[in-house]
């Protein structure tokens, strides 16, 4: 009754506020008429040319009909779910200077509290000047201290990424207020120093520029000792850590191996005088025999290590190289969380993945600029955005599994809400008690009581002391703890994939929850991307594998009619969760211009036919919206034709082989294995590899089999034409001719791959596999001959 009284005086305050304060956030939406033009025109080519296609079989190729049919078919399936994404756009503009109004004062007792969660799992490949940074930035945020806690999960266990937190949490006690005392807004002290602030409007002042050189000579001399731990392995962990150092793992020994350590880094005591938040490391315990399940596994145990700990009702989650980059991100969060008109509006918040690191033009199409200008704005007119894995703040009683509250009576009068409310609370009290939470979240006693907590509502930002509770987050971290319970299964984050970001996503839009995606003016978070060939190919790799296996798994987007999710959403899913599928279609679309051309044959209309007129003017349509979308956005012609190219690639690569992982793995041959992606050197001077690098990894195999396939058929099919027989070319093999030069263009780094040398050529052994794969693929065409 307790619980339900004051859930009802939460939501009337809510209201009284909402009445006497402007909002907080705004939605605008956008019924974008040039693009749904252009669907129409889309649409009735592609129906015309599908029509062409099936009233005009190849009985002679009925193989490469079917085949090229079938292709075309998923082509279509594809554009429409993609195109489902940019029917509505909404964009939502956040009010920070509103919430500070609204909060200030003795108002700011009743802002919710935050756990941030920053993950970083190799202090190799994750420099830990990296980890230092985010770590700094997080810790320096526009919100009260005693309002948010800062957790480090650790899932390497290594004494050096330890090391480096306490000499980061050292120089964090000068920079946080140096920060708050000149309203520094960039506060990773590696941006902010390499932007030359020193030379800004407050240069004239001799303090600031006193400060700001004793700044910046102390953390040069934090990234000296931090780097030089990471190249000598030599931590003087005796000088910093007085309880030992057992549970850590050392590099010769295996990482997966080793025991629990969490340690509290620093403790806000809730005094003025703090000025920083709580400061916790964890590293859970990992064993041989027992699956860790990568990065889900590890949040996961945060999630568990937070809720005895702290229990804030709102976590966020940033990889250890995304800092943040807009000193208010808590607070254009806490506009949608706070100020929605029903829970189920705002089950979590994803703020973009924007890179700092960015080489001009986009060489490797990682900016994903269609992706945030367009899809993301078409995903917040549906159900909301999928979770992508950092810069997300999530609504924890949405990550524990519990459905958005009965919402429909928000809007009602109070008495009619008051009465339907103690019904609702009633029926679940018994779902909520001690003992049914306990067979969900585990065998701890504090844990299950922090769940009912959070289910019920009732917490609101008690500071708690992280100290007094080790020896219960040390059991909640034990990696035998979700042994018969729901943890990665209804809880969490899921298990099963290798992207446990979109399939937790997914799980919470089943439950009913909305989402929001948020992009203020400053970007909220700035990290790397990978700077290379190789390391982009990979990244790929285990995304589109992890959304293949979510494809394949019960939370399949086209199963479950009883999930509280729109038909439209489920087509979202489909999109991305399909590009597996859609890399094989384009592998055999990719040669199947190379084998009509190899085996005198066509499968596309020739020059004189009407139906070739339908063709080029489906082609020209798809290529130049794609080139209008890019600059209507502000790139260029070379940023679109990079990203044109760069997705033929991947489709031809990363994707293509991350769908022989999957089909291996249902076979039961191979499993499937998370490799975490380089993040650079940890230099702010390093921007990588401008051009295409290659190695010996089989991500290439493809791609330069397809290429010499080609570059076969173009051979070929010149000779044709050489020879005298231009009537044939033009009315027979003109358009497949084109399509095989077009492929070769698009693959031009693979192109100049053939003649480079070192590790911008194409390595030996991908030459030669890839040369016996394509004569053994050409001599399929010539038996056809």
């Amino acid at each position: 009754m307790l619980s339900v009284d004051r859930n009802l005086t939460l939501r009337m305050e809510k209201q009284m506020i909402a009445i006497n304060s402007p909002p907080l956030y705004e939605k605008i939406v956008e019924k974008p008429k040039l693009y749904r033009a252009y669907a129409f025109l889309h649409f009735v080519l592609t129906l015309s040319f599908l029509g062409y296609r099936l009233l005009n079989p190849l009985d002679e190729s009925y193989r490469i009909w079917i085949l090229a049919f079938a292709c075309e078919i998923w082509f279509a399936f594809q554009w429409i779910l993609e195109w489902n994404m940019r029917w509505l756009f909404v964009d939502y503009k956040t009010y920070p200077e509103r919430f500070a109004q609204r909060y200030s004062g003795e108002s700011s007792s009743k802002l919710p509290p935050v756990d941030i969660i920053i993950t970083t799992a190799d202090p190799f490949k994750e420099p830990a000047i990296i980890t230092a940074n985010t770590v700094l930035s997080v810790l320096a945020i526009d919100y009260p201290v005693q309002k948010f806690a800062c957790y480090i999960s650790d899932d390497g266990a290594s004494t050096i990424t330890f090391y480096s937190l306490v000499e980061t949490l050292r120089f964090a006690k000068r920079w946080v207020p140096f920060c708050r005392k000149f309203d520094i807004e960039t506060r990773a002290p590696f941006m902010y120093f390499s932007k030359q602030s020193a030379q800004h409007s407050k240069k004239s002042d001799p303090n600031f520029l006193r400060e700001w050189q004793e700044m910046k000579d102390e953390y040069e001399g934090l990234k000296r000792r931090i780097q030089k731990a990471s190249q000598t392995q030599d931590v003087p962990l005796d000088s910093i850590c007085q309880d030992g150092v057992d549970g850590f793992a050392h590099r010769s020994s295996d990482i997966r191996n080793h025991s629990t350590v969490i340690k509290v880094i620093y403790e806000n005591s809730g005094a003025e005088r703090d000025i920083l938040p709580h400061v916790v490391y964890v590293a859970r315990e990992k064993r041989p025999k027992v699956d860790h399940h990568y990065k889900a596994g590890a949040m996961n145990v945060m999630a568990r290590v937070s809720g005895v700990m702290t229990n804030s009702p709102f976590i966020l989650n940033l990889d250890c190289d995304m800092f943040v980059n807009n000193s208010k991100a808590i607070q254009h969060a806490m506009c949608f969380f706070l100020d929605c008109k029903s829970e189920r509006d705002c089950g979590f918040v994803q703020f973009p993945q924007l890179f700092y690191r960015s080489i001009k033009d986009d060489p490797f199409g990682n900016q994903m600029k269609i992706f945030l200008s367009t899809l993301a704005r078409g995903m917040n007119g549906l159900q909301g955005p999928v979770y992508c894995g950092t810069g997300c703040f999530h609504r924890r009683k949405a990550l524990y599994g519990a459905p958005p509250a009965a919402d429909q009576y928000n809007n009602k009068d109070v008495r009619e809400f008051h009465n339907h409310a103690k019904v609702y609370h009633s029926l679940k009290a018994s779902s909520w008690s001690l003992g049914a939470l306990s067979s969900i979240f585990g065998s701890s006693s504090a844990l299950a009581a922090s769940a009912q907590t959070t289910m019920r509502n009732t917490q609101f930002g008690v500071l708690s002391s992280p100290s007094s509770t080790i020896d219960e987050a040390l059991n909640v971290a034990s990696c035998r703890y979700e042994t018969n319970t729901a943890w990665g299964k209804e809880v969490g984050w899921m298990y099963g994939s290798t992207v446990e970001d979109v399939m937790t996503g997914f799980k919470v839009h089943c439950l009913g929850w909305h989402s929001v995606f948020c992009v203020p003016e400053q970007p909220a978070f700035m990290g790397t991307a990978p700077a290379n060939g190789p390391d982009c190919l990979v990244q790929m790799k285990r995304w589109v594998t992890g959304l293949l296996e979510i494809f394949l798994s019960k939370l399949c987007p086209f199963l479950g009619i009883h999930r509280n999710i729109m038909v439209r959403q489920r087509m979202m899913y489909a999109y991305f969760t399909l590009w597996g599928i859609l890399s094989v279609a384009t592998f055999f679309y990719a040669i199947l211009p190379a084998f009509c051309l190899l085996s005198g044959k066509s499968f596309l209309p020739g020059i004189s036919k009407p139906s070739f007129a339908i063709a080029v003017t489906l082609f020209v349509s798809i290529y130049g919206f794609k080139l209008w979308e890019f600059l209507r956005i502000g790139g260029s012609i070379r940023e679109w034709w990079n990203n044109q190219r760069m997705r033929l690639i991947q489709c031809l690569s990363p994707f293509l082989l991350a769908t022989f992982d999957v089909l291996m793995k249902l076979l039961g041959v191979s499993d499937t294995v998370f490799v975490v992606t380089p993040k650079g050197s940890g230099d702010e001077d390093d921007c990588g590899e401008v051009d295409f690098t290659f190695d010996s990894s089989s991500l290439f195999i493809p791609p330069t089999t397809v290429l010499f396939i080609n570059l076969a058929a173009i051979v070929s099919g010149s000779v044709v034409f050489v020879a005298g027989r231009d009537d044939i070319f033009r009315d027979k093999l003109f358009a497949e001719y084109f399509c095989s030069v077009w492929v070769v263009i698009n693959l031009w780094p693979f192109v100049k791959g053939l003649v480079r040398k070192g590790k911008r050529g194409i390595p030996w052994s991908v030459l030669m596999k890839s040369a016996a794969l394509a004569l053994l693929l050409c001599g399929c065409s010539w038996r056809q001959n």
